[in-house]
């Protein structure tokens, strides 16, 4: 997810409201009622970030988007701050174009003041990677997009990946709870030495009889489907093909392996 803008600190706010919403949804399960204490000593958190956490409008939302203030990483706080601070915007509010240095406004004090203790040229080479500034003739630095992406990924497919791996996961943990014969069903296919030439006809292969054992199971839960009852719950299955890119090894590394 880094290479999609993720910083470490959005995932540290996401994993926290998934901790404690968890926490609230275990003692529920428990009889027991819910406090920031409770949840605090299940999930390690402080007192006051569970409270910050369960009063904030992150927790009222399905999605669990982070605020302005934590969604946004050092990159992305910059960008922002040039395009809505006053002291970097025209009469206007159109974006100023910066010196490199000096006061404000400038971009090392922009970069000061929206990111911390980076140093500004690091920044500046990375809003230049993506596209998100320029430098003119005269060593001025121009903004080009307000929104700092990395990767290309839409937010769409993001969501997805989200909802798969809640799957996944959830499968998994609900096995490690349940005896043998309470689990779902969970199996892999292998292989350490698939020849790299074949993956095309992988790829072939599971478009073609995956899609067809999808559509059976479509139709399986068609079937059985039951319409507005309390009785219904939320089931599928999933097929995926997975290849982990390992680089080839150095002949140097190669060496010092055999020696």
């Amino acid at each position: 997810m880094l290479r999609h803008g993720l910083s470490s600190y959005d995932f540290a706010r996401i994993a926290n409201i998934a901790f404690v919403r968890a926490a609230g949804d275990i003692l529920r399960e428990q009889g027991k009622p819910v406090s920031f204490s409770r949840v605090s000593a299940i999930t390690g958190l402080h007192r006051h970030v569970v409270s910050n956490i369960v009063n904030s409008r992150e927790s009222a939302e399905a999605d669990v988007p982070t605020d302005k203030d934590y969604r946004r990483n050092r990159l992305a706080r910059v960008l922002s701050g040039w395009y809505e601070s006053p002291c970097y915007t025209d009469a206007e509010g159109r974006p100023l174009v910066l010196a490199p240095d000096g006061p404000a406004p400038s971009f090392a004090a922009l970069v000061r003041e929206f990111s911390g203790d980076i140093y500004p040229g690091i920044i500046l080479d990375e809003l230049r990677e993506v596209g998100a500034v320029s430098i003119l003739q005269d060593g001025r630095v121009r903004t080009l997009a307000r929104r700092y992406t990395s990767g290309g990924a839409e937010a769409a497919a993001i969501q997805h990946l989200g909802g798969v791996a809640r799957d996944v996961f959830n499968t998994l943990e609900h096995n490690l709870a349940h005896p043998p014969e309470l689990r779902r069903y969970d199996d892999t296919v292998v292989s350490l030495r698939l020849d790299r030439a074949a993956l095309p006809l992988f790829r072939r292969l599971l478009r073609q009889r995956g899609a067809a054992f999808l559509e059976d199971i479509e139709g399986w839960v068609a079937e059985h489907e039951l319409p507005d009852s309390a009785e219904a719950v939320r089931a599928g299955v999933t097929v995926q093909m997975f290849v982990d890119e390992v680089p080839e090894r150095s002949e140097e590394s190669a060496g010092s392996s055999a020696a």
